[in-house]
């Protein structure tokens, strides 16, 4: 810098803080290799998303798809956090086959365990899977745990099944 070119950067400097705030900052930031006028996605991620809105996507994903205010085959439903996990015994009829289903939304997966059996794991992704339960014992257990670094919410339905 010239000897002439320090004072009118201090002025710019100065000029810039009591005309528009500006701060200095010892922070790095990146620019956006996205140019500004790219359309920027929609969805957010699931880190962003917040219990609540996961938690409906979760329920949302097990309703049946004809729902009726009574459904004859509902028998209990659940909505807990992943990482808390679910742990149920629900009462069903023994002997009667059963249908589960479970939907995870957030990130990772959980891993379901019914009437003692391990069933393949279920993907954070809100995709729901089903499990067909046959000879019921009384009482159903039902554990849902996360895997490491799962994270969300989970939801859980038990209906009736035919034979």
């Amino acid at each position: 810098m010239t000897k002439h070119q320090r004072p009118l950067t201090a002025a710019l400097t100065l000029a810039c803080l009591a005309a528009t705030g500006c701060t200095t900052s010892t922070t790095t930031t990146t620019a956006d290799p996205k140019p500004s006028n790219t359309p920027r996605p929609t969805t957010q991620s699931p880190w962003a998303e917040s219990e609540e809105a996961q938690g409906n996507r979760a329920k949302a994903a097990l309703e049946p798809s004809s729902r009726t205010d009574e459904d004859p085959d509902f028998v209990e439903s659940g909505l807990e956090r992943a990482q808390d996990g679910v742990h149920s015994l629900s009462p069903v009829k023994k002997g009667k086959t059963y249908k589960v289903s479970v939907a995870c939304v957030g990130t990772g997966t959980v891993k379901v365990t019914l009437a003692e059996e391990t069933r393949q794991p279920v993907a954070c992704n809100g995709v729901p899977a089903t499990h067909r339960i046959e000879n019921a014992p009384a009482h159903l257990p039902i554990d849902i745990t996360a895997t490491s670094g799962a994270t969300g919410m989970v939801a859980w339905r038990v209906a009736s099944a035919p034979s």
